[in-house]
């Protein structure tokens, strides 16, 4: 599904450092893959690079066999909309933009047909169309992340990769998130997440930890 093979990113800040440094990497169809490690240790660079929204410096990287590194940014924004969905810690809802006009952007990308019906299936998903005409300021955290994980599953995406999902949440609200992502992937959707909170990997199916660019141990969990 998702092959990176010796992928190396750098930038610089001062000096020279190696986001990414000889990552090799294969995630299939159905997974629930845990990426952990200390901050600065290259993980949200993978998870950028596995979704097009970043490019290796050098090395591979193909989906379901093609050569995505060599796209050009118009192949690889189309081949994003349609294969991902993205959560990030940080929500990223347009602040003046009603929760459901926030889960239609995506689909306004790609011209989806029945775009309405969708962004109810996926407000409903997660348990918020009640809140479909309220700005993200009239909600709770939760209910933020929530409508972020409809806005990543309008699409009805292969992949969802997640940055940090339960990072600005409270413990109790954040094992709710991590509960529908649980749920998400029992339907067949691949989870990519990345986190510093060991505690969260008991939901994956697969743990992988990151230190300075590198992969330092790859193991898969039975559940």
């Amino acid at each position: 599904m998702l092959h990176l093979k010796n992928a190396r990113k750098r930038f610089t800040a001062g000096e020279v450092v190696n986001a990414l440094d000889g990552v090799t990497l294969n995630i299939t169809a159905g997974e629930f893959v845990g990426i952990i490690g200390p901050s600065g240790c290259g993980k949200s660079t993978l998870l950028y690079t596995l979704g097009l929204l970043d490019s290796v410096d050098e090395g591979e990287y193909s989906i379901d066999g093609m050569r995505v590194d060599e796209f050009s940014s118009r192949q690889r924004a189309l081949l994003r909309n349609k294969k991902f969905g993205f959560v990030f810690q940080s929500f990223n809802l347009i602040s003046r933009t009603t929760s459901f006009d926030n889960v239609l952007l995506p689909l306004l990308y790609s011209q989806t047909r029945g775009a309405a019906t969708k962004v109810q299936r996926a407000l409903e998903q997660v348990g918020v169309w009640n809140k479909r005409r309220n700005w993200p300021n009239q909600m709770s955290g939760g209910q933020q992340q929530r409508v972020a994980i409809a806005r990543a599953l309008v699409t009805e995406p292969e992949i969802i990769l997640a940055d940090e999902p339960t990072g600005n949440l409270d413990s109790k609200t954040g094992s709710e998130i991590m509960d529908l992502f649980k749920k998400i992937h029992a339907k067949g959707t691949t989870v990519v997440m990345v986190t510093h909170n060991p505690d969260l990997l008991e939901y994956a199916t697969r743990i992988i930890e990151m230190r300075d660019g590198k992969i330092v141990s790859d193991k898969k969990v039975k559940r």
